[in-house]
């Protein structure tokens, strides 16, 4: 009797960890769970996205094959810095003056075990080979062609964003890029024509509140059409106008 009440409770032991071993890959297995994705967009649906980068290529004047080559590594680097379930759009300034945005499009993630569980790795590698980083090189072989416009309205460009859906105040990890030569240049604002109030108070009213927590990378494009503003002032502008609000920023310049 002893040995069959010692066996029955071994029986029992061994039954509980398996049950409870199955329980907790379960969970495991939940908690990890990819996200339901949007179909156009690749954003998750059943929870907000988790950032949000836009690059603004600003193609107002002509550059040469180098910033060409320049500008696509730019790009290339972001969208590999842009995380899972984080939102990444390029956006063209030119002669069209569109704020649509020519790609816009989540980090669906690299295939993984969980999502190839929850997907299937053919749809998984589709996502995210394909439609993420596929489609945005494609992109970017567009946006570093040469181009010119008569104006230049960077400062409306941003505005139109920070006041976006999915690029307000509201969205955690906001990062803009700004690939131009930073010369602000529209009814609104032209930094040829000099004004008493100078370029900060403008950023500061139309950037506002919904400007301060962006973190901004300028990269400034320095290709010597001074225009009697000579890069020195305009870098100048900008440090004051990026002071005026508080933003985090980074000025680098390509040539």
């Amino acid at each position: 009797m002893r040995n069959k009440a010692e066996t029955n409770r071994r029986y029992a032991i061994g039954t509980g960890i398996v049950l409870g071993a199955l329980l907790a890959l379960t969970a495991v297995v939940w908690v990890m769970r990819p996200a339901d994705l949007d179909a156009a967009t690749l954003c998750p649906t059943s929870r907000p996205i988790e950032g949000h980068t836009v690059v603004i290529v600003d193609r107002t004047d002509r550059w040469t094959s180098a910033i060409g080559d320049t500008l696509t590594e730019i790009v290339e680097r972001a969208q590999r810095e842009t995380a899972q379930y984080q939102k990444f759009s390029i956006v063209s300034l030119d002669a069209d003056q569109s704020v649509r945005s020519l790609f816009s499009v989540c980090n669906p993630g690299a295939p993984s075990f969980f999502s190839d569980l929850y997907r299937g790795r053919r749809y998984t590698e589709r996502d995210f080979e394909q439609r993420f980083v596929g489609a945005a090189e494609q992109v970017i072989e567009e946006v570093r062609a040469p181009s010119e416009a008569s104006t230049s309205p960077i400062i409306e460009y941003v505005h139109r964003w920070l006041g976006g859906d999915d690029f307000n105040a509201s969205v955690e990890n906001r990062r803009l890029i700004l690939v131009s030569d930073m010369r602000q240049n529209s009814p609104l604002y032209s930094i040829y024509a000099a004004r008493g109030e100078g370029l900060a108070p403008v950023v500061e009213r139309e950037f506002g509140a919904a400007g301060r927590d962006v973190t901004y990378d300028v990269y400034f494009i320095a290709h010597g059409q001074e225009h009697n503003v000579s890069e020195t002032d305009v870098r100048n502008a900008w440090d004051g106008a990026f002071g005026a609000i508080g933003a985090q920023y980074e000025w680098r310049q390509i040539n």
